[in-house]
């Protein structure tokens, strides 16, 4: 079985290229390096980010599950909500952004599916506790 990846470089010149929506460089920079899937990260709002983390629904549901958000994806989501303070935080004309939309934007910017970023062994990169 084949998994999709790409490149440290092709990574890096995706996450730089500001022709790319913002909200889907960040979507990627956090699928790389946070362990949440892709429904945990479309599912956040903007309340469940603070400057250094992120609180989404757990697997049990029940009880939230917390991740410091990487140095690298830091910038990039402050950008993403700009100055909203509640809806959520990943959206495609003003509207949250649809799972659908997250897998053709990968396609049709970056060549690849929405799991490469996860498949590329970047690993998960968690901020250093200040």
């Amino acid at each position: 079985m084949h998994l999709d990846t790409i490149t440290p470089q092709q990574f890096d010149e995706l996450i730089s290229d500001s022709a790319i929506p913002v909200a889907q460089r960040t979507l990627w920079v956090l699928l790389a390096e946070v362990k949440f899937n892709l429904t945990a990260f479309l599912s956040l709002d903007v309340r469940d980010a603070t400057d250094t983390t992120l609180s989404a629904a757990g697997a049990s549901k029940s009880r939230l599950a917390e991740m410091l958000i990487p140095e690298s994806a830091s910038v990039l989501l402050r950008e993403a909500i700009g100055n909203r303070t509640e809806g959520a935080i990943f959206t495609e004309g003003g509207k949250a952004m649809s799972r659908q939309t997250a897998v053709r934007a990968a396609r049709q910017y970056a060549g690849c599916s929405i799991h490469a970023f996860r498949n590329s062994g970047f690993g998960w990169k968690p901020r250093s506790a200040d």
